[in-house]
């Protein structure tokens, strides 16, 4: 893990400690990658940088220790990456991920729509978003979220969900201009 990953505002001693964290997730064994996780949440957002990058990693269990950990620390700036996430090989990565995105709340959504414009053709995908949209819009009574549950529900998902999240999304920009 280079400095260019990791937030450029710790001091070194932090920025070594949350290297050497982040080197621990890729252990196998699971205690050690447990006590690097909690002290990673610990350390809070100054270690969400390179816990983006870590969902690139080869290693399935070092993807799914950094959503994981991204549950607890709920940095927006990590919503693409998690949404990237949702696409994962593995289907324990998607879903730790989506739980990720649920404790992002609202500050995930546009990420996710940006998601479902570009990915309604994937299976896996769409199944991880359905899971991350059913919450929010239960927890924020987002109608127009309900509307992107029912073009993922429907009968042509790789048709109806890009114009439908499309439409959601410009939406929320133009309500948040406003």
């Amino acid at each position: 893990m280079t400095d260019d990953h990791l937030a450029g505002n710790m001091s070194s001693a932090t920025r070594d400690e949350v290297r050497g964290l982040l080197a621990q997730l890729e252990s196998d064994d699971a205690a050690t990658r447990l006590e690097a996780r909690s002290k990673l949440s610990e350390v809070g957002v100054a270690a969400a940088e390179g816990l983006r990058t870590c969902l690139y990693d080869p290693q399935q269990h070092v993807r799914w220790e950094a959503a994981k950990t991204l549950v607890t620390i709920a940095d927006p700036h990590a919503a693409a990456a998690l949404v990237h996430a949702l696409d994962d090989e593995d289907q324990d990565v998607r879903w730790v991920a989506g739980e990720a995105l649920i404790a992002l709340g609202e500050a995930g959504i546009p990420a996710l729509l940006m998601g479902l414009i570009r990915h309604s053709g994937s299976g896996d995908f769409l199944r991880a978003a359905h899971h991350v949209l059913h919450d929010l819009a239960q927890k924020h009574a987002n109608v127009a979220l309900q509307e992107v549950l029912d073009a993922i529900d429907g009968a042509e998902p790789a048709v109806a969900v890009p114009p439908t999240a499309l439409t959601v999304l410009r939406s929320l920009t133009i309500d948040g201009d406003a």
